[in-house]
């Protein structure tokens, strides 16, 4: 079991977007660990968005089934509590000094939820998990999701590396909301060296990448 022991070299870096298409391709974004400093940024983002996905401000993979209804309605209060108690990491993506989308990952312990599916499949849990996108609305189709997985990636890598599960959906070439891609996209796992390991249904993967420690 992995245990985040602080925010190295790797919480900050300025990358440049893969993107092709888009209003502003191959744009440089700095790459920063969401943290006690950057709390307010990403607020700022997630209260422009009414808490993202019904409310959610980044916290189901944080709750198991039994602990739902406590934390109903107070999102926000337990996704603060966590990020200051250094319990929750994400890759925040900015624009000069707003946040524009983020990656979240972290070791099950502390995103426990959603876990039924390595039984169902007799896979072994990972070391990490790569939950969940988000991309603020004014900059889809820039590659910021694809900046924030390989900001992800480097902060795991500095924490010692391990393997690491993403959840994409594989969207065949189909379009999709993007409410609907919340755990990325097949291809961009692939694209990063991510191997499908299982089916979670029609369309969603477990796909795993070791990652090696820096």
């Amino acid at each position: 079991m992995k245990k985040l022991t602080g925010r190295g070299v790797s919480s900050e870096d300025r990358i440049a977007s893969r993107a092709t298409h888009g209003r502003r391709p191959k744009a440089g974004f700095l790459v920063r660990e969401l943290g006690g400093e950057t709390w307010p940024d990403f607020a700022r983002i997630v209260e422009k968005h009414n808490g993202v996905w019904g409310g959610c401000w980044c916290t189901a993979f944080h709750l198991k089934r039994s602990e739902e209804k406590e934390w109903a309605g107070k999102h926000r209060v337990l996704k603060e509590k966590l990020v200051r108690a250094d319990r929750s990491h994400a890759a925040l993506v900015y624009d000069e000094s707003d946040v524009v989308g983020w990656c979240q990952f972290g070791p099950p312990v502390e995103l426990p939820g959603r876990m039924s599916g390595y039984s169902k499949l007799d896979v072994a849990p990972p070391d990490w998990r790569i939950t969940c996108f988000f991309v603020d609305r004014d900059h889809r189709r820039e590659g910021v999701s694809k900046v924030a997985l390989q900001g992800a990636l480097r902060m795991i890598a500095s924490e010692g590396g391990g393997t690491v599960d993403g959840y994409p959906i594989n969207t065949r070439g189909k379009p999709y909301s993007s409410s609907f891609l919340w755990g990325g996209t097949h291809s961009m796992f692939t694209e990063f060296g991510f191997h499908p390991i299982g089916a979670l249904g029609a369309s969603k993967w477990i796909m795993r990448k070791v990652v090696r420690s820096q």
